[in-house]
């Protein structure tokens, strides 16, 4: 390497691998520098930086000290060196410098949280609340509050919060209504879902699990001053009461992850820290609340929202108000809303709540994770089901409005080959073996829902990968032949079978030969096999 004429010379080509992450190039050419010029101490300062980044914590803190003994009045070598002491885990001393740091980088929020974190681990709670105070004083960011109420609510989830975090005990709607003495405006009965283990092709159907499950009591109620949050399925009360069934469900509540709910920092047993701050929230007089967690697909929006329509056209005012869903939903999810009701729609932005003077909320039909727990033991007949009277409902609403297709005895394979889970590993050879039968390849996510029902309308036949487009078999002719190419393992696919043999559909299942624990693991199916049940006629 050709020899710097001095060290101002390095800078800006040190800067620059840096800004571009070339951490490895940025650190040779350091050490080069130090050698050249051992006095200078800007090379120290941004050679201690480079060390933190490659994971040298070690060497990142000597460079840093050898900086600030050169001295350097670079706010980074103190940060660094902060940094450093508290990569290993020398939180005394990380928090005397980070505090340091912090008061030279008033506006970096990572200085901020980090100095209160190793205040808390060196000298507990109560010597760090000074700092806390000090640190917010100067950068009254909702992220240094976010970060002292994580710190207390892992030691005592009962303590009072900063502004804008709530620590909120967890309640359901049901216990929430006992509670303050109100009543739901629709109470009905117990759901109780279906199971019937699906045939699968060339195998016995003696050994075919039946039965069913529980669900919950279904209602329609009205919530005063509660807020929703976007893609939450939290609704959160006056005096900081979250209110959620399934999270309260006293059987399997405690095996739900909440890593896809942004606004919920961390869960404690029965109570929940709740992010109120990062989130924009406007006023609205009433609505209809059919917004939550996994809105976005289908696969949850038809059995949690749409199939809740049900009950929550029971309430005396359904008509009368706008229904609340989330923003980002494929516009299929919209059309389907639409077909079924009239009412306006409100839709939540991203980072966006609604705080509402009346709520109407309607009952899950039965327990259905987003995400459990690697631990958990919920059986796979609690995975989720479908309520047989709310399919009929909808089945019969949409029916009304959209009359039959004039196309009949249409053939068709639903592909799954944009989708990036649970995928058909040979479904190119299916597809052409398919279309040379005469059958037509289709991709719904590509098709209005309107044309997702008349493709059924008209189905004499369909072969699909198992997958939500399924849920829109229930708009298809009873006689409907349907092939669902599978993993081996079926899962909870009991509680689709059980309904739809309810509402008198059959289908058959043509498996692959590998066995798999994952849900959404991809698979082969052999072509003779899938042939084979085409060929077999219905029983």
């Amino acid at each position: 390497m050709e020899q710097p004429l001095d060290a101002l010379s390095l800078r800006e080509p040190i800067a620059g691998m840096v800004r571009q992450n070339q951490f490895r190039a940025a650190l040779e050419l350091c050490e080069t520098g130090r050698h050249a010029f051992p006095q200078d101490p800007w090379l120290p300062t941004i050679h201690a930086y480079v060390l933190l980044q490659i994971g040298e914590s070690e060497k990142a803190g000597q460079a840093a000290t050898e900086a600030l003994a050169l001295g350097s009045d670079d706010p980074l070598a103190v940060l660094v060196l902060g940094v450093a002491h508290r990569n290993r885990g020398r939180h005394a001393e990380a928090a005397e410098t980070l505090l340091a740091a912090h008061r030279l980088f008033p506006d970096r929020l990572d200085a901020a949280t980090m100095v209160i974190e190793e205040t808390v681990a060196a000298h507990g709670l109560e010597a760090a609340r000074a700092v806390y105070e000090e640190v917010y004083g100067r950068l009254p960011d909702h992220g240094v509050a976010v970060c002292w109420a994580t710190l207390l609510f892992g030691a005592d989830p009962r303590a009072e919060m900063p502004p804008a975090v709530v620590s909120a005990p967890l309640m359901s709607v049901p216990a929430w209504l006992a509670k303050t003495g109100a009543t739901a405006e629709f109470l009905g009965d117990q759901e109780i879902i279906r199971l019937e283990e699906p045939p699968i092709f060339g195998e016995p159907d003696a050994e075919r699990f039946m039965g069913s499950v529980p669900g919950y009591v279904s209602y329609a109620a009205t919530l005063r001053d509660a807020t929703v949050f976007a893609k939450s399925s939290l609704v959160l009360m006056p005096g900081g009461v979250v209110l959620n069934d399934m999270l309260a469900d006293e059987r399997y509540g405690r095996y739900l992850l909440l890593t896809h709910d942004k606004t919920v920092i961390h869960r404690e047993d029965d109570r929940l820290l709740v992010d109120v701050g990062k989130h924009r929230i406007e006023e609205l007089d009433a609505g209809i609340m059919l917004s939550g967690w996994a809105s976005e697909h289908f696969g949850h929006w038809v059995p949690e929202y749409i199939f809740r329509l049900a009950y929550l056209e029971r309430h005396p005012r359904f008509a009368e108000l706008p229904i609340i869903v989330d923003s980002d939903m494929p516009i299929q999810h919209l059309e389907y809303l639409r077909l079924l009701v009239s009412n306006p729609i409100v839709q939540i932005p991203a980072g966006g709540g609604l705080r509402c003077r009346e709520l109407v909320v309607g009952s899950p039909s039965t327990f259905f994770p987003v995400h459990l727990s690697d631990d958990h033991q919920v059986p796979p007949e609690n995975h989720g089901g479908l309520p047989t009277e709310s399919m009929r409902f909808v089945q019969e609403r949409v029916m009304q409005r959209s009359p039959p297709s004039a196309r009949q005895g249409r053939k068709l394979y639903l592909s799954r080959k944009s989708r990036g889970w649970r995928r058909l590993l040979n479904e190119d050879e299916i597809s052409a073996t398919l279309a040379v039968r005469g059958f037509e390849i289709l991709f719904p996510e590509t098709m209005s829902f309107e044309e997702q029902v008349k493709m059924y309308q008209g189905a004499e036949v369909v072969v699909a990968p198992n997958g939500s487009s399924l849920l829109n078999a229930i708009f298809a002719p009873k006689a409907l032949k349907l092939i669902v190419l599978s993993q081996r393992g079926l899962f909870n696919w009991a509680t689709f079978y059980g309904p739809m043999h309810e509402l008198g559909y059959d289908m058959t299942f043509v498996c692959s030969d590998e066995q798999t624990d994952y849900k959404h693991g991809d698979y082969a199916i052999p072509l003779a096999r899938l042939i084979a049940a085409l060929d077999t006629p219905p029983a």
